[in-house]
């Protein structure tokens, strides 16, 4: 199922702490959108920083329709449909976050 969502064109832009994952589709009109948000915490009696991104929207019903039209989906295929998107956009996200 993977080399189905790399057929999706993948533009990610930051704003500040702001990272939009946009997913287009070259040839049909189905996008998705994925919105994550940077931060940083330091330890209180350590100088340990840690960064870390998180997840604040997810509109990806064009592309989870296409994945249906393409390849058929079950209500059991959902899981692993949704854990496909947030490991995809997490790791495009985490490229520009660095």
């Amino acid at each position: 199922m993977k080399e189905i969502i790399e057929e999706f064109v993948c533009t990610v832009t930051k704003d500040n702490r702001t990272i939009t994952v946009t997913y287009c589709h070259p040839t049909y009109s189905h996008s998705g959108t994925c919105i994550f948000e940077t931060h940083n915490i330091m330890g209180t009696s350590k100088p340990i920083r840690q960064k870390f991104i998180i997840m604040t929207s997810c509109e990806m019903g064009d592309v989870i329709e296409y994945i249906y039209q393409t390849r058929g989906l079950t209500s059991e295929d959902f899981n692993e449909v949704s854990l496909l998107i947030r490991e995809h956009s997490r790791e495009q996200a985490e490229l520009v976050s660095e």
